[in-house]
């Protein structure tokens, strides 16, 4: 899932609360792209063993109505056949076995069995995201319906519907929820809910897992009922083999859940009020724990043992949001943080580092460089063994993969002609950043946050700070002296700068073209890259070239009167683009004819809503070519001055720019 992250105040602080619960701001939501296995891709998913409830000869759904029992959907499957579901013991008389997961990921899929049967299962009654419920006949002790309803996509009025008219008088109800079921839960659903027995339903959150097993007529609560909130963006899966009893009977009085305890952050929000999330009441008490890394392919990188130097602006909440984001790092090590501010600038930075587990350095230092510097030489002198350093400017949020990210990507910068990696996209706008799976290699430093190696810093940083990082990261550094050093950039963001702060002040048109946009930033937890492979500098080219000769390419062939009316109304509309196939590469070649810059290739970024500023060169640029993404497509302008505009049919293009 990816959100769209707008830019007012409004959308920022809905940001934070979703940050601490899920490790992902709830700004409003971008549309995630993701990879599909090669099998899958070609041939399918592989078929799933089925079975239909039949007695005799009959094509009567069983069982029949002979007796008053419920009728089986005529809707339901019947997946996989597991005795007793998996129970090491037989259930008493009058109880029946049940077995629920709720998945340990996004793609480790949820289960329902009753009586040894999984009704909800991975393409069995399209068990899935949101919710999955289960109906069962109390008689028989056998399941007679099972739905699923996305409550994550869509409102649960289908959900209520089907509480009301499905779940009748003396039914059992298992109901569970997978990845996210809260957003679109609406207060009717929930009140049916809590009407057949739930205590907890009006408490999920953002990728909570909730499951119930109750009874429509039971007196009282279910007394099975489990809610487990989520931690940094993962959940702990609910994984519970149980028998239970054709008769449920409710409790009078829940039992209440284990109070929380953190008395450092409840006083330091006795004086820190202002702080309104981190500090509201229902979240002053709350633990705060360092997220843990579940990616096996990740574990032992460099990346979890690298310093992490946090650059403080003015703003104690933009700080605290950002170390939140931080900690919810799955396999981050809080002692490797640090965070560099001046004491004469913000206050009580050590109190706050402290809740976290952080580190934090004081410096009395006010031109950028300098600070930068300190930044550099704490992490040097406290972690002297670290090959790398990462660095996160003010007033980032952290995609939940950010150093998942870093990490997959890291022994890329042993390439002598890689400088830094970076998590931000100055071309990262939702209608041209729509793969989060690609990574970039581009000429510009990005800045925000970003990963270099130790020895870069020491060899060619620290002799020439104020020549090469005298600005914001964003304003460009390292302008001179970079030969064919290049940044690695993703498609998709994996952090978000918050457009406040008094380094955005006051607004320039540069400021102005670079983040006050709305912008693409990636909110899935595991994002693998298709392309990382292809990043060293000859690979990169080869891969290039692949592209470009690929049966997928397709030309975009434009003439300059489009080009120009697009670019005067910053809108494709009149260009009639149609994209037929997904993850395609489309091609707009072009003859250059600015002589001293990119003139032509500014107007293309106007015209397709790419960063563009009167007095800036383009953002993103390798060797005359620009590579971004539409609708799940890779997009290349390509230029006479890159090498591979002599191959045919694209040398063959009329259209010349500015």
């Amino acid at each position: 899932m990816k959100r769209q992250l707008g830019v007012s105040i409004l959308g920022y602080s809905k940001c934070a609360s979703a940050f601490r619960h899920v490790g992902f701001m709830g700004i409003s939501v971008f549309v995630g792209f993701g990879l599909y296995g090669i099998y899958e891709f070609f041939f399918g998913s592989p078929p799933i063993h089925r079975v239909e409830f039949f007695q005799a000869n009959s094509t009567v759904p069983f069982p029949f109505q002979d007796h008053g029992e419920r009728i089986v959907s005529q809707y339901m499957q019947i997946g996989e056949i597991l005795p007793n579901c998996g129970l090491d013991y037989v259930c008493p008389q009058d109880h029946f076995p049940v077995h629920i997961y709720s998945g340990k990921s996004k793609d480790d899929m949820p289960k329902i069995c009753v009586s040894g049967k999984y009704v909800i299962q991975k393409d069995i009654n399209d068990g899935g995201r949101g919710m999955n419920m289960v109906v069962v006949d109390s008689h028989r002790m056998k399941p007679v319906n099972a739905r699923h309803f996305d409550t994550y996509a869509m409102d649960s009025s289908e959900m209520e519907l089907f509480l009301m008219r499905e779940v009748r008088e003396g039914d059992i109800l298992i109901a569970m929820t997978f990845d996210e079921a809260s957003r679109n839960l609406g207060v009717m659903a929930k009140n049916l809910l809590a009407d057949l027995g739930s205590s907890q339903i009006q408490n999920l959150q953002f990728r909570g897992q909730w499951f119930m097993i109750s009874q429509r007529g039971m007196k009282g609560f279910s007394p099975y009922e489990t809610l487990k909130a989520s931690k940094g963006g993962l959940w702990s899966p609910i994984d519970e083999h149980m028998c239970v009893p054709r008769h449920l009977s409710g409790r009078v009085i829940m039992p209440d859940p284990k109070v929380m305890q953190n008395d450092a952050r409840s006083k330091f929000c006795e004086q820190h009020s202002h702080i309104s999330d981190f500090c509201s009441v229902d979240q002053r008490n709350v633990p705060l724990k360092p997220a843990i890394l579940t990616n096996r392919q990740l574990v032992g990188s460099a990346m979890f043992m690298t310093p992490i130097m946090v650059i403080a602006g003015e703003s104690l909440s933009t700080l605290t949001l950002t170390l939140e984001t931080i900690l919810s790092q799955p396999g981050i090590q809080p002692r490797y943080v640090v965070v560099v501010y001046n004491p004469e600038v913000i206050k009580d930075v050590t109190q706050l580092c402290q809740l976290f587990g952080f580190n934090a350095k004081a410096t009395t230092e006010k031109e950028y460089y300098r600070i930068m510097a300190v930044a550099f030489e704490t992490a040097y002198g406290l972690f002297p063994g670290s090959s790398y350093v990462t660095v996160i400017e003010e007033g980032l949020l952290l995609a939940p993969d950010f150093m998942a990210y870093s990490a997959s990507i890291l022994p890329v910068l042993h390439d002598p002609t890689v400088i830094a990696i970076s998590a931000w996209n100055a071309n990262g706008f939702p209608n041209v950043s729509s793969r989060a799976d690609l990574v970039y290699r581009v000429e510009d430093f990005p800045g925000q946050a970003f990963t270099i190696r130790m020895a870069t810093y020491m060899k060619e940083l620290k002799p020439n700070m104020k020549q090469c990082c005298n600005k914001r990261g964003w304003e460009g550094w390292l302008e001179l002296g970079r030969w064919e050093r290049e940044m690695v950039v993703p498609d998709v963001s994996r952090v978000l700068r918050r457009p406040l702060g008094s380094d955005l002040e006051p607004v320039t048109p540069l400021i102005h073209a670079l983040f006050h946009r709305l912008r693409a930033t990636n909110l899935e937890m595991t994002s693998p890259l298709s392309n990382a492979d292809t990043l060293t500098s000859d690979r990169y080219e080869s891969h290039l070239l692949e592209l470009l000769n690929s049966s997928h390419a397709h030309v975009i062939s434009l003439t300059k009167e489009d080009i120009n009316a697009c670019a005067l109304n910053e809108s494709t509309t009149n260009l009639k683009l149609v994209f037929d196939d997904k993850q395609s590469v489309y091609v707009v070649p072009y003859m250059e004819l600015d002589m001293t810059g990119f003139g032509g290739m500014k107007i293309l970024c106007r015209c397709f809503g790419l960063f563009y500023d009167d007095h800036s060169s383009p953002r993103g640029l390798h060797r005359g070519l620009l590579r971004f993404s539409m609708e799940g497509n890779e997009v290349i302008f390509l230029s006479n001055r890159n090498q591979h505009f002599a191959m045919s049919p694209y040398n063959t293009t009329t259209l010349s720019l500015p």
